[in-house]
Order: structure tokens, then sequence, then C-alpha cells
């Protein structure tokens, strides 16, 4: 006697899909067609960003990496593993930022929007790369809630002229009457912008002290000075806390000092450095998601780029 099983009702489908990680996901796309739709769908791709298992993206002897944040928080950080990407970058590569699990990445002959998780790329041409030398021109890239797209910002530093690219519409437009300013900028001390947790906050350093002040903005516009941190005992004087990326619920932070990236414990103020990250060209952390880097405007196709590798000549990588 044949048993019939009784379908699931879509919206407990939802559900279910919710809870699987980035992986698992790109495999239940092969199910059928309605599950494609479905993790396909923008609804069900910011669902599933709202989850935010975030995870540090970082090059290293010419490497990109990847290492999820609660294996370095929760656990001993030597324990830790790493995949390896196929993208190669150039000498000339420099990371820009990451928003919503895409992460931006400038290099000489264009643009690379970055999706770590999917391992789909994005190559963006235009702007103010090529043959303008990368201390010329400052970059930015986030997310625009207001108009739900991922944008690029160019600033040539020399005549403060700006181009934005917008990923939803693959278009890069110039910017004109922008404000000729300096930020960050207070005599001795040293500030950097960051986030930590879902706030905007300064990194104040006092390399003559050997601590850092940590200021956070409240959502009255108000800012607190949250917490300071002293420098590692052995800082040699170049060293200075630069960057932070997340913040646990038990007072634990992660950021980076110099090269190396290093976990705070607030509860008893201990600093741990951690291992393989001692001479890593950039980090940045990110959120696996099912974002796309490829604009509703773009067509995207499976492409191979031909490039030198130290390694060897005449080596090529796929994304």
């Amino acid at each position: 006697m044949d048993v019939q099983v009784p379908a699931l009702l879509p919206d407990i489908i939802f559900k279910i899909l919710l809870l699987l990680p980035v992986d698992a996901l790109f495999r239940c796309k092969s199910v059928c067609s309605d599950w494609y739709k479905l993790i396909t769908y923008k609804t069900f791709v910011k669902s599933h960003l709202a989850r935010k298992k975030k995870c540090l993206f970082y090059k290293r002897n010419d490497v990109l990496n990847t290492c999820c944040v609660n294996d370095l928080l929760l656990a001993n950080p030597m324990s830790k593993t790493s995949i390896h990407y196929l993208l190669i970058v150039d000498d000339f590569a420099r990371l820009v930022g990451s928003a919503n699990g895409l992460i931006c990445i400038v290099q000489h002959e264009g643009i690379s929007i970055y999706n770590p998780t999917t391992r789909i790329c994005n190559r963006v041409y235009g702007g103010f790369v090529a043959p303008v030398r990368h201390h010329q021109v400052a970059y930015g890239f986030g997310y625009d809630s207001y108009t739900d797209d991922y944008k690029v910002i160019a600033v040539r530093k020399s005549n403060n002229k700006v181009k934005v690219y917008s990923l939803k519409t693959g278009i890069w437009k110039k910017v004109s009457d922008f404000p000729d300013a300096y930020l960050l900028e207070d005599g001795e001390k040293r500030l950097d912008l960051g986030v930590l947790g879902d706030h905007l906050c300064v990194l104040s350093s006092y390399p003559e002290k050997a601590l850092m002040d940590i200021w956070v903005k409240d959502g009255d516009d108000s800012w607190t000075n949250s917490l300071f941190i002293m420098y590692p005992q052995d800082n040699d004087g170049w060293g200075r806390f630069c960057q932070t990326y997340c913040m646990s619920n038990d007072g634990k932070i992660l950021l980076r000092f110099g090269y190396p990236v290093c976990i705070y414990d607030s509860n008893n103020s201990s600093l741990t450095f951690v291992n393989e990250t001692d001479d890593c060209q950039w980090v940045c952390s990110f959120d696996e998601s099912l974002v796309s880097p490829i604009g509703p405007r773009i067509r995207y196709r499976l492409r191979s780029w031909k490039v030198k590798s130290r390694m060897g000549e005449g080596s090529s990588s796929a994304i």
C-alpha cells in the first residue's frame, strides 16, 4: 500500500530554510523550481541576512581567507580554520569595506564586489582606478537603506572630485559641490572611524600614552566614552588600534592592532592575539549572506580571468 507524504505549507518551508547556512541553501536551490524561486526571492534573502553569522575575511601571503568570528570569540583562537578562495588580486589591490555580506576590493584594472560565501564576483570598471595611484583616491563602500542599493564612492584627493557607483543601476555618477574637508584629524592623537555592534564609533589612539579610547555614538546623536584599552606591553611604538570588527554579548571585542587581529576581554582587560594574522595585508568582517553582487540590470556570466601569480606564470582563476 502506497503511503503519501503530505506536502508542507509554503510558510513552514520558508521558516525551515531560514535555519540553514548559505552553502546548504545553495544545494537546496537544485531541489525544485519552487525552492529556487523562494531562496532567490528578495524577502527570503533579507530574512536570512538578519541571522547574521559574522566572519572575518583577510589577505595573508597573497591568499584570501575567511574564518568564523564565533570560533575566535568563543573558542581557542588557535583552533580556527580558514578557507582559501580562488579570487586573485594584484599588488595594487586594497580592501575598501563590506556591507551585508558583500566585500569591495579595489584593483588596478577595476573594482571587485565579491560575496565570499557564494563566491560570486562582479567586476566594476570606471571611477578613478587606473592609472591613478592608490594614495590619490579614497574609496568607500556601503548599503543605502533608503534606496535599497549598494554603492561605491570614489573621491580624488587632489581636487575632491567624487563619483558614486550604484549596484542597482550599474552606472557611475559624478557628484558636484563636494565640500573640501579633512575628517578625523586632531593634533597628536590618531582617530579612526569604525562600527561597534550596531553603533558608529571612533577609536582615539594616544601613542605617547600607549592607550586608546573608544567613543560610541548613541541614538540621540550624543557620544559616550565606552572604554579605554591599553597597548600591549611589547608594543614597538609604531602599531595602534585602528579597526573594530564586532563585540560579543559577554564583552569581548574583536579588533586590530597594527597588522594582527586581537581579542580584548573587557571583563578582565586581557588582550589575546589571533594566530596567523600577524602579517595580514588587510582584514574586514562580513555577514554570511545570499545577497548577490550582480545588480538587476547587469547580465552575469561565469568567466575566467587570466592573471600572473607570484607562484608561477600564466595561472588563472575562475569566479
